[in-house]
């Protein structure tokens, strides 16, 4: 479920289960290509027009089939399997390639290209990012690092680790992921975080629901992040997909960490 066939046509009708494959195949000039999108697709806006049909762990097969697909795509992750493989029956290409990695997301943005033939509009994407990227660095590459916790979840404290896609863009956006061990998403008590001493903590439990994380970390002033007033909302969806707003998720992330470096 992750190869292109060399030689395959291109696609022309595309269910997309994940935000990060949509906005890929848009930034790629193939949103006219994509006639379903999942539950949770909310960029670039036309796509709040379009089906939806579910998500990678609870896709409808009535849906997307009504739909009349050549291809499904999305990313690796949990899948059910069954309903692909009924797609795959019916002769539906389906395509979800593994996007944990800025590496892995350029390789997935060449090979989602192939999908649709767009194989220019890749090189051009690429470029983008890249001129992103560099613009950071050149901003904040001689600037001290501050010591950062990023977090996903209240309850429980949930982070970014080690091998995470969070923690990759910490680092090209001139922070210190303090999360050195765990796996790439460990929970935290507070005691943790206590020890671990973060500068900047970067809320990104914008699904949750529940109350800011400044407020719940308030009673903590011994937190550096704390003391200082540097609990920060980060709620853009694009800093935790792995997508074509690589280079925007980065610069937001900078401008968080080092508001004074002109970005």
């Amino acid at each position: 479920m992750t190869r292109l066939e060399p030689g395959a046509p291109v696609a022309r009708r595309v269910v997309s289960l994940v935000p990060s494959a949509t906005e890929t195949l848009f930034a790629l000039g193939a949103g006219d290509r994509v006639v379903g999108v999942s539950v949770f697709d909310d960029f670039p806006p036309e796509v709040t027009r379009l089906p939806k049909v579910g998500g990678m762990v609870n896709p409808s097969f009535e849906a997307i089939a009504a739909l009349r697909p050549d291809a499904v795509v999305g990313t690796q992750g949990p899948l059910d399997l069954a309903v692909l493989d009924r797609l795959q029956a019916m002769g539906v290409r389906v395509f979800f390639p593994k996007v944990e990695s800025v590496s892995e997301l350029r390789a997935s943005i060449d090979s989602f290209a192939a999908l649709v033939g767009r194989r220019d509009e890749a090189r051009a994407l690429q470029s983008r990012i890249d001129a992103s990227l560099a613009r950071v660095r050149n901003a904040v590459g001689d600037r001290p690092r501050p010591k950062v916790l990023a977090v996903f979840s209240q309850r429980p404290m949930t982070a970014a680790g080690p091998g995470s896609w969070v923690d990759e863009i910490l680092a090209a956006a001139g922070g210190a992921n303090v999360v050195t061990r765990g796996g790439r998403y460990p929970s935290l008590a507070i005691e943790e975080v206590l020890v671990l001493a973060p500068e900047v903590v970067l809320d990104m439990t914008w699904h949750e629901g529940a109350g800011s994380l400044a407020e719940a970390l308030a009673r903590y002033p011994a937190i550096p992040a704390v003391r200082d007033h540097r609990v920060i909302t980060l709620h853009e969806s694009m800093v935790l997909r792995p997508g074509p707003r690589l280079g925007d998720a980065v610069t937001r992330i900078a401008q968080a960490l080092h508001p004074d470096a002109g970005l």
